[in-house]
């Protein structure tokens, strides 16, 4: 899931992957979900034209509801991303 636009994840789902097309690394705070960790994650940043990734494992598997917002460090928009569980 891009960092900055925020996606998707299955129903049961026990992790997400981010991708970050930006050359800084990026913290992702204030998310909502359930299962999130107490620990905000940090996604590495592009290497050359690679987009830098890194996965988020939750605490308890994704249920139905949201959406769920957080706030990527990195991102320029004013509305927060979602993550959607279905």
């Amino acid at each position: 899931m891009d960092i900055c636009a925020g996606g998707t994840v299955s129903i049961g789902a026990t992790s997400i992957s981010f991708t970050n097309d930006h050359p800084e690394q990026c913290t992702i705070t204030s998310c909502d979900m359930p299962g999130w960790p107490t620990t905000d994650p940090i996604i590495p940043g592009r290497q050359g034209s690679t987009p830098g990734t890194g996965t988020v494992q939750l605490s308890t598997p994704a249920a139905a509801g949201g959406p769920y917002t957080y706030t990527p460090g990195c991102c320029k928009k004013r509305t927060a991303p979602v993550i959607r569980v279905q």
